[in-house]
């Protein structure tokens, strides 16, 4: 089966329409690219004056030039490759910087977090033993002060109207000499011989019994006296 070619239109005006239309769409082609649009349309059974042909023009203009510009494309997408690797880098920093960012912030409120944590577990503690103590020295300095004199007596194991704030070193100094074993020993031997020592009986009795004391080898005949150096229940008597 042969496949015919339309006739060709006897229309002058219309033919330089159409030769016109060509020239403009094929416009800096060269004569072979010329051939090869015009020999495809015309191996597809179509006219120059039909709309089809036209329409196959464009699209052969189109197809050729993608075939003739391969270096072209492998150029652009080779840019358009590299663009997007770098546009992809950059993305990729920048979430990166934002995600530190994000880390940092959050790091930072957990550490804000922890802080106000400790803090409250620490005044929650301390607190109440501050307050407690403070009652406690509080109750102590109002009984101090509201104490009765004979109260505070009883307490320490004796009562005395003497009531000093302040002791100089030489009571101070006194007060431990009395408690001290020596001082004991001396406050029993005025009760011992009280009344004895105060009225001059002890001197009057040596001197009556002839006692003579001797120190560093000298003789006294005057001054001592025989005292009583035991508490009565130890002391022995000659039977009458």
């Amino acid at each position: 089966m042969t496949q015919e070619v339309a006739p060709a239109n006897k229309n002058p005006s219309h033919n330089e329409q159409v030769n016109k239309f060509l020239a403009e769409a094929l416009q800096g082609k060269s004569e072979e690219f010329k051939k090869q649009v015009l020999s495809f349309a015309v191996s597809c059974g179509l006219s120059q004056d039909d709309p089809l042909f036209l329409i196959l023009v464009a699209t052969g203009q189109l197809e050729a030039m993608l075939k003739n510009a391969p270096e072209v494309l492998q150029l652009l997408f080779e840019t358009w490759n590299r663009d997007l690797a770098r546009n992809l880098q950059e993305v990729e920093k920048v979430a990166v910087e934002r995600q530190k960012v994000a880390i940092d912030r959050a790091a930072h409120a957990l550490i804000l977090k922890a802080q106000f944590t400790e803090s409250r577990k620490l005044l929650t503690s301390v607190l109440p033993a501050g307050l407690l103590l403070f009652f406690i020295l509080g109750v102590g300095a109002i009984m101090g002060i509201l104490m009765p004199p004979w109260i505070s007596g009883m307490i320490s194991g004796g009562y005395t109207k003497v009531q000093s704030n302040t002791l100089t070193w030489n009571e101070l100094e006194a007060m431990k000499w009395a408690m001290s074993r020596e001082g004991k020993f001396a406050r029993n031997l005025i009760d011992w011989n009280r009344g004895y020592l105060e009225n001059g009986e002890c001197v009057k009795d040596a001197q009556r019994l002839g006692v003579i004391l001797s120190q560093y080898g000298r003789k006294s005949k005057s001054g001592h006296c025989v005292v009583w150096a035991t508490p009565p229940t130890k002391r022995k008597f000659v039977e009458p």
